[in-house]
Order: structure tokens, then sequence, then C-alpha cells
């Protein structure tokens, strides 16, 4: 069973990218802390935006299921010591506490934490990548979700074409 707990900035990317079912389908057990709500539904349907209301549906629907954290102290320890946001934290502490298999961000600030704690994560051009390897999306698809990434994303251009050059010399 693959456990992985998610933040905001993944859920949002993916949900915009219309691949949150295709998350869910992916893994066994897709689990977010409540900060990660808050930020992602709770502030999300404030600002009304279209991809909270995508992601409260498979919160009530159980389909991503949410937890509490437990220990608050090292929570506030990552905040102070890598300055990273509230939700970033408790997934962090939440893929510890619920012996996680995969963290995914797209938080830079989180990625870096990930690497100094061996923590083992994944973004969402991976995901993109891992759908395209296993047969969830065509290589037109694959390819039109990087573009797509391109313009509603944050990751540097030179990121992306990397990643479209990977699908483009595969033949399928």
């Amino acid at each position: 069973m693959t456990i992985i707990i998610c933040d905001s900035s993944l859920l949002i990317l993916l949900s915009k990218l219309e691949m949150l079912d295709l998350l869910i389908e992916a893994f066994d057990d897709v689990i977010i802390p409540q900060a990660i709500y808050s930020e992602s539904v709770t502030l999300g349907k404030i600002l009304k935006k279209m991809d909270a209301f995508l992601i409260e549906k498979q919160v009530k629907d159980k389909i991503i299921n949410l937890k509490q954290i437990k220990d608050i102290a090292e929570k506030e320890d990552l905040i102070k010591n890598f300055n990273i946001h509230d939700g970033e934290a408790e997934a962090i502490v939440l893929y510890i506490e619920e012996k996680a298999d995969l963290l995914g961000t797209d938080d830079y600030k989180t990625l870096k934490v990930c690497k100094i704690l061996e923590i083992k994560y994944f973004t969402t051009p991976m995901f993109i990548i891992r759908c395209f390897f296993n047969k969830k999306l065509s290589k037109d698809s694959t390819l039109l979700k990087f573009e797509n990434l391109k313009e509603i994303g944050w990751y540097k251009e030179n990121i992306i074409i990397d990643f479209m050059n990977k699908i483009e010399k595969e033949e399928v």
C-alpha cells in the first residue's frame, strides 16, 4: 500500500491540470494535514478558486483523507529552522507520523527540506512523467499538460522543457 502526503502546491496544480483523479488512482492512500486543507480549500473557496471546490469534494467523499498532526513541537521546529509555511511543515510532520512513502510538493523550500531530511518526494512534473510512462496519458496529452503547467505553474521554463524533451524522445 502506497501512502502519500500532499501539500497545497501539488494539489492545486494537479487540480488545475485536471489530474487530481489520476493522483487518487495512482496511490492507495492520499492524505493531507489540516493546514493544507485550510490553505487549499478554505482560503481557496474565499478566493473562489475552482481547484478549492474540486479538492473539497475529494475530501468530503473521503477519497483524500484529512488528518491532524500529533507533534506540534516538531511542526514549530520545522517552521523556525527551515522558514517554511504552516501547511508544508504539517505535511512533513504527517509524512513522518504516517510513515508515508512519498511527499507531494512543488514548494521550493519544502523540496530543499526533503533533501536535507532524506524524505522521498515527487513534484507535479514528476507525476506527469509517471502518468505518461504508466500509460495513463498519451504523448500528446502529456506534452499538453506540460504546456499548461508552463502557463499556470511556477516552474522555470527550462525545467519544463527538459521534461518535455524526455517525452519527445520516447517512442510510443
